[in-house]
This record gives C-alpha cells, sequence and structure tokens, in this order.
C-alpha cells in the first residue's frame, strides 16, 4: 500500500484530516489428540483501517483487501460516509509526538515441527501414565503468534510496533467413580527446548486431580481468599469502572468521585503497557498517543480514569494512551492494569483465616454480573479451608456481594501476582466476608 499516495489523495478530495492503521498477524496453531496430529493451521492476515475528519465528522472503514488503483474510489466511499454524519462531539486525530520505544528482550526460538511434534507426542503419553485416573488429554496445542501495528497520518505520524508470542496448552480430564474433572494449564515458551515436561504435567494433572470429591458447602456468609486466578476474573469484569468514556456517559458508579476514597487503603490499582514483567508491552496505543504508567487508585482514593482521545477531548482532558481498537472501532481500554500485592504468602493468608473458603474460579461472568450497580452473583468452586489448611474440595456453589462493598472489606493481599499471559492481573485477596449460596 502507497499510503503517502492515500493521504495526499485523500487531502486533495477535501478529507481534513486522514490516517490509515495495519495490523499484520501470524498465527500457526498445531492440535494434538490420541497420538497423532489433529490439526495444523497457518494464517497470515492483514487488516487495513482507514479514518478520515470533514468538519469535525469521522468515519472509518475497513478494507479486507488494499489496491492502490481503488484508491480514488474507496474515498469517495469513505466521504459519502462522512456526510451523512453530523456529531454534536468533534472527532479529531492526534498529531505525532515523541515516543519513548519500548520492547521486551525476550529472545523468541521458532522450534521446528519435527521438535514440536516429539514433545506434543511425549507430553501426552507421560500425562496419560502419570495417574490411573487421568482419562483423557482432551487438548494440547502449539500456538505461535506474531503482530505488526502501524499507524501512518496526515498529522505526521508514522509508527509501527511488533510483538510476538509461543506457548503451550494443555487439558486433562481426570476421573473417580463417577465423578469427572478437567484443568487446563498454559505455558508461555520462548524457547520449546526449555520445555519442563514433568513439572507441566505434575502441575496440571496435580490441579484437576484436587478438584475430585468435591461437595457443596452451607450457605454462609463467610470469610473468602479469592486465587489470583478467580480476583482477575472478578476484577476484569468491572474493569469498566475505570473507562472515561462509561464514566462520562453515566454507566459507571465512579462518576464525580475522582479523590474520594472508594476501595480499602490496601487497594492500589496500577495501568502500565510499559510493564515488562507483563507479556505484551505497547510504546503507544492505536491512536498513536504515547503509553505511560499510571495510578488509578491509590491507597484506595481513585485518583485517575482511563482516557481514548475520544473520551478525554469530551472532558477537557488529556488521552491516557488506552485508545485500543475493538475490531473497527476504538476503546478505551486497560493494558497491563493490576491489583498490587503486598507482602502476605498465600499460606499466611489460609493461616489467618483459620476457617473460610478458598474461590479458585467463577463462571457466569456476563450473566451474572450487573455492572451498573457492581452486584455479582457467580457460580465458583475452590475449598474449604480448617485449621488454617486445605480441607474439602468445593463446587455447585454460589458467590454473590457487590463489588464495591467487598473490596472495602479487605483483610489481607497476598504476594503471589503473576502476569502469565494476562493484560489484567491480580494477586490473591483475603476478604472479611461474602455471601455462599450453596447446600
Amino acid at each position: 500500500m502507497n499510503k503517502q499516495k492515500w493521504i495526499l489523495k485523500a487531502q486533495e478530495l477535501g478529507i481534513q484530516e486522514f490516517e490509515i492503521y495495519q495490523n499484520l498477524s501470524y498465527e500457526k496453531e498445531v492440535t494434538w489428540f490420541n497420538g497423532t496430529m489433529d490439526k495444523f493451521e497457518t494464517s497470515k492476515v492483514l487488516g487495513t483501517y482507514i479514518r478520515g475528519i470533514i468538519d469535525g465528522n469521522m468515519s472509518n472503514m475497513y478494507l479486507e483487501q488494499v489496491d492502490d488503483d481503488n484508491c480514488d474510489y474507496i474515498l469517495h466511499q469513505l466521504i459519502n460516509q462522512i456526510s451523512i454524519i453530523n456529531s454534536k462531539e468533534k472527532d479529531t486525530i492526534r498529531q505525532a509526538e515523541n515516543i519513548e520505544p519500548i520492547k521486551k528482550d525476550t529472545q523468541w526460538l521458532t522450534p521446528s515441527m519435527d521438535d514440536v511434534y516429539k514433545i506434543m507426542e511425549q507430553l501426552e503419553k507421560k500425562t496419560l501414565e502419570y495417574d490411573e485416573r487421568v482419562i483423557q488429554v482432551a487438548h494440547e496445542s502449539w500456538n505461535e503468534a506474531k503482530e505488526t501495528i502501524s499507524i501512518t497520518n496526515s498529522k505526521g505520524i508514522d509508527l509501527v510496533d511488533e510483538d510476538q508470542l509461543q506457548y503451550l496448552a494443555m487439558s486433562v480430564v481426570v476421573q473417580q467413580g463417577q465423578e469427572i474433572k478437567d484443568y487446563t494449564e498454559i505455558e508461555i515458551l520462548p524457547d520449546l527446548s526449555q520445555f519442563k515436561m514433568d513439572e507441566f504435567i505434575s502441575r496440571t494433572v496435580d490441579k484437576a486431580l484436587l478438584k475430585l470429591n468435591s461437595k457443596s458447602y452451607p450457605s454462609m456468609t463467610s470469610p473468602v481468599i479469592f486465587t489470583s486466578d478467580a480476583m482477575r476474573s472478578l476484577f476484569s469484569s468491572f474493569m469498566g469502572l475505570f473507562s472515561g468514556d462509561l464514566i462520562h456517559k453515566g454507566l459507571s458508579c465512579l462518576k464525580g468521585k475522582e479523590n474520594t476514597q472508594i476501595f480499602s487503603k490496601d487497594i492500589t490499582i496500577i495501568d502500565n503497557p510499559r510493564n515488562l514483567d507483563a507479556l505484551c508491552v505497547r510504546s503507544f496505543d492505536d491512536e498513536g498517543c504515547p503509553t505511560s504508567k499510571k495510578t488509578l487508585v491509590d491507597q484506595g482514593v481513585f485518583k485517575l480514569a482511563l482516557q481514548s482521545t475520544k473520551s478525554a477531548n469530551r472532558l477537557g482532558l488529556e488521552s491516557t494512551g488506552n485508545g485500543f481498537r475493538s475490531g473497527s472501532d476504538i476503546a478505551v481500554q486497560p493494558l497491563n492494569c493490576c491489583i498490587m500485592p503486598q507482602d502476605h504468602s498465600f499460606e499466611q493468608m489460609c493461616e489467618q483465616m483459620n476457617e473460610g473458603l478458598v474461590i479458585e474460579s467463577v463462571t457466569g461472568l456476563h450473566a451474572g454480573i450487573d455492572f451498573v450497580s457492581t452486584n455479582f452473583s457467580l457460580q465458583a468452586s475452590g475449598y474449604s479451608i480448617k485449621n488454617g489448611k486445605r480441607n474439602q474440595s468445593i463446587s455447585l456453589i454460589t458467590v454473590a456481594g457487590n463489588f464495591m462493598e467487598l473490596m472495602n472489606d479487605v483483610e489481607m493481599i497476598g504476594n503471589d501476582l503473576d502476569w502469565k499471559y494476562h493484560t489484567i492481573a491480580c494477586p490473591s485477596i483475603y476478604f472479611k466476608k461474602c455471601a455462599i449460596s450453596g447446600e
């Protein structure tokens, strides 16, 4: 694509501001099942989005195929789209700024397919031999992904960012009597030759086995510990509370609460797309705005909302560098956002609680979340704690409460923050009480 040709032609046709965003993604997936390769898929996709502004009105288009010979025709279509827009809120495209590039120093070594096949064959075989209660390796896959993002516009922006990822995933199914449980583990592997297979198998199968012999739990209000995974799921569901767009629209209960205490003093929340501990880092967002580290909540006090260029303009503020694409639209989104950990080990929290529940996973997040009121009612599983130690595996329960109230009822915060492959992370948190519905 001759980007300068498109920009010059857009200006010639009266498009006052014009931008080209491209995402080139390459993916490879190999799945293994029942002793043989089940699937081998590769894809290479170039997505091109163009945005144009006339008199403050913006429209955008997605181009499946880019042909410079069709430039004039496509730009006229874009002009026609803009002509039917009459918005009170005037849009703008960002100007070029000084951006300090950031890149992880991870060395991704792409393995040969023969090496991948050997690992996957051995992994399935050794997993099935690990314990007689393992009845199936339901899923096993090797995945590679590369992504190149570029932004070029009529106001001087010309940016490129790249990212890469390799990981192995496996799901195991275990059975004891009539009870069947499963567990999925994912491991990021920059170098497949460094894969510690026995540790991975032990970690995956043991977590599945611990789910066996589960029971329900009496309905009560109980002290609870949300593990880091369960806490991440719950926190992610309410991350939109910090969206400047949703705050402006009145859909977030944080509207008008800047610089007020909203959570326990133990809660500090950071968003940092430049965090090198996380898997994905970005120097700029999908509008070309520099990214930065931001404190959203400082010791329980609400300090800052996340903003895209559009949401910030509405409020006379500056973008926080959180305008990321969701399909064809740019929306306010976090990247590498976390609740900051403290010094307590998970074992210390269990000992302190003495008796209560550990919630390991929650499901039904779409149906069980009321975003406006922040009430939640979710199916959950985990285990009970007795005398400070793990006791009985628990399933078939519902955990319910109000997120804002829960985050003001913190007893202890763990030290087990782990980014893994997530863009939102949390440590385990011990809450004084939460409603449990079971037996």
